[in-house]
């Protein structure tokens, strides 16, 4: 138990200071017993969030140094990294945005494009 509750403060030292807008590294924090089953990430510290009109898309820039983004919204919204994002009909070629994606790995994408059909806001906490 002393070992658990020492590696537990260790682990805790180790984390970064937050600071509102600058990027945290993304991590998944180990539970007690050091398994991996709840996958809680720490908290974010560079949120940005969108407020959309109905069917107008909006581009979000990609902070510098940012590999990951996690997206939540209070309405459907589409995402596409490469171009401007649409509301989908058919679309067959591969280049249809993402229905409600919860997660990316952005790697090179300097801009993310997010519309949706309703008005509603998109947040993007980011990470590095």
């Amino acid at each position: 138990m002393k070992r658990l509750f020492a590696a537990a403060i260790i682990a805790l030292l180790a984390l970064p200071a937050l600071a509102a807008g600058t990027l945290n590294t993304f991590k998944i924090l180990p539970e007690n017993g050091g398994a991996f089953s709840s996958m809680v990430r720490i908290a974010p510290t560079y949120v940005n969030a969108n407020a959309l009109a109905a069917n107008v898309a909006e581009s979000q820039t990609v902070p510098t140094g940012a590999r990951w983004v996690m997206f939540s919204s209070t309405c459907n919204f589409y995402a596409n990294p490469t171009t401007t994002a649409t509301v989908p009909g058919d679309t067959t070629d591969g280049t249809a945005s993402e229905l409600n994606p919860a997660a990316w790995y952005g790697g090179d994408v300097t801009t993310i494009s997010i519309i949706a059909g309703v008005t509603c806001t998109v947040t993007m906490a980011f990470y590095k």
